[in-house]
């Protein structure tokens, strides 16, 4: 039986072309169009891993990905982010995420529930290079 992936972004084109590779690959796909949607399809689908992007209406991926590692029934998901976050802002995002030190972590634990050793299972920039993709989607579910 196939991986069963829940894609979560806001862009219809992007959904299509990370399908695409995911059943190029063997893995079966299903998607949400933002973070509401995600954590309702999440709950429902319990598929092995979330492709998460983090620019998104109504509930962000960064909001999405807080709240499901703060769920006991879904925090031990495995998440990739897919975002073109950095080329948004100019910030390279994977260096933040994975290496930047905490100035105060008492606050970031009040704030935001997470720790800081509660990170992604594996980030990809867009744009999206398939070969990128199936091996942080590889890697994240230990294949």
């Amino acid at each position: 039986m196939s991986k069963k992936i829940l894609i979560v972004d806001d862009e219809r084109d992007v959904i299509t072309f990370l399908s695409a590779i995911l059943e190029e690959n063997g893995y079966t796909s299903i998607s949400a169009k933002d973070g509401v949607e995600g954590l309702d399809l999440l709950r429902k689908e319990n598929p092995d891993l979330v492709l998460l992007d983090l620019m998104m209406p109504k509930k962000s991926g960064i909001t999405m990905f807080q709240e499901l590692r703060k769920d006991s029934k879904l925090s031990n998901t495995p998440v990739v982010v897919v975002t073109g976050v950095s080329e948004v802002t100019g910030v390279d995002f994977r260096n933040f995420m994975y290496k930047q030190p905490l100035r105060d972590e008492k606050t970031f634990v009040e704030t935001t529930g997470l720790t800081k050793y509660t990170v992604p299972d594996g980030y990809v920039e867009k744009p999206i290079d398939p070969d990128e993709l199936i091996q942080a989607v590889k890697k994240a579910l230990k294949e």
